[in-house]
């Protein structure tokens, strides 16, 4: 089988839908055009975010096969190194060659990657090649990966920003009505708001809290929007409320900070989001940085990548919880021993109550199959691939030019 040609397609941030205006502490907080604590500024995110949210990328095959991969964000910087770059590098190769194609597409990039928009469109190539895998052979991706460790794949309800805390309360109960055991919420503020801004984030944390009892894991995500100083004193607020992890406290890059945060609180802090490749997930498990890994297989290097990031964090005992629920993230949980659960974004019934009968996007609009939880868990995926079959519809009219 030979590669024979790489399309790719920029997908507008409006895909996202209404998810990307909720308030919430992000690491532009700090800047008053982009911040939207008081919920008055809703578009504050989408100022910053650039047009571009996803990028398809679509990988034929002389066999007819055609592999599909997402490499996530970098406003289109995607497609500019796929075409001039990694198309070059990969059309007229063996799409099963994926080792020998990762590597050879890395250190091209090398002089202007390691990190970020190189790696992402790395990310959406390699899975695209393993599409191709699992279609090939008719069969999931998971099998090619060594089967299902378990029949379904456990979740928590990801959402809970604070619009308002009668909304927040009512949101909590109904995701613990639907069956999940664990849910994560979103803090609103960061150092420029003071000690009034970390009263409240203590509120929200309580609120949730009150309204679901103990019994229920409460996670918190504060998107890079803290620093060190912050963080230590925001953390030691939250240690009564038995919380399973606080995310991001601050940017990616400050490793001691996240070090520094985990040593000084018994509140367990998660990240890697925002970190790309074997070697900088490396870091943060050698450097004892975070309690849970939480890498993006649309931005980390891909499916090939991610498999050596959590072969590490196994051996250092620490849990790998994917960033985002996509089909791709469900495969890798699925066939994973050291992955506990994954990220789901539920639609919260006030949400779609205020929306009426008006159409509205909420989230990842341009899949065709979208996971879909039932009593806090989601099945394995069925379907041949990486199970990333697009909505060609809904492409062609969120595609940016």
């Amino acid at each position: 089988m030979e590669i024979t040609d790489i399309n790719v397609t920029k997908v507008s941030t409006d895909s996202w839908g209404e998810f990307v205006e909720f308030p919430l502490v992000t690491i532009m907080s700090k800047f008053d055009e982009y911040n939207n604590a008081e919920g008055d500024n809703p578009q504050a995110r989408r100022k910053w975010m650039g047009p571009v949210g996803d990028v398809v990328v679509e990988v034929e095959t002389d066999a007819g096969i055609t592999g599909v991969g997402v490499g996530n964000w970098a406003t289109g910087a995607i497609e500019t190194i796929v075409d001039e770059t990694l198309s070059k590098l990969i059309i007229g190769e063996d799409p099963h060659e994926r080792e020998y194609l990762w590597d050879m597409m890395y250190r091209a990039t090398i002089p202007f990657g390691r990190k970020g928009a190189a790696v992402e469109a790395i990310s959406a190539v390699d899975l695209a090649l393993w599409d191709i895998a699992g279609k090939e052979a008719e069969k999931p991706v998971y099998e090619l990966l060594g089967g299902p460790v378990s029949d379904e794949i456990d979740c928590y309800a990801s959402n809970l920003h604070p619009v308002d805390h009668d909304k927040l309360e009512e949101e909590a109960q109904e995701y613990a009505e639907k069956g999940f055991d664990t849910m994560k919420l979103r803090f609103l503020h960061g150092p420029e708001a003071g000690r009034k801004g970390m009263k409240e984030n203590e509120e929200i944390v309580k609120t949730v809290r009150d309204a679901v009892g103990d019994e229920i894991g409460i996670a918190g995500d504060a998107y890079m929007g803290w620093d060190v100083r912050y963080g230590k004193k925001m953390l030691k607020r939250l240690e009564r409320y038995d919380m399973e992890w606080v995310e991001e406290p601050v940017i990616p890059d400050d490793i001691d900070g996240y070090a520094e945060l985990r040593e000084a609180s018994n509140v367990p802090i998660s990240g890697g989001e925002h970190e790309f490749t074997r070697w900088g997930h490396k870091e943060l498990l050698e450097r004892e940085a975070v309690d849970i890994l939480q890498p993006d297989v649309h931005r980390c290097g891909g499916l090939t990548e991610l498999l050596k990031i959590d072969s590490m964090a196994s051996a250092h005992d620490v849990p790998v919880v994917p960033h985002s629920g996509t089909n791709p993230h469900l495969h890798f949980i699925a066939a994973s021993t050291n992955a506990p659960m994954a990220e789901y974004f539920p639609i919260p019934e006030w949400y779609q109550e205020r929306q009426g009968e008006q159409e509205s996007t909420y989230a990842d609009a341009i899949y065709a199959n979208p996971p879909n939880a039932e009593n806090g868990s989601i099945p394995i995926p069925d379907g041949v691939g990486l199970s990333s079959e697009v909505n060609r519809d809904a492409l062609e009219h969120y595609a940016v030019e």
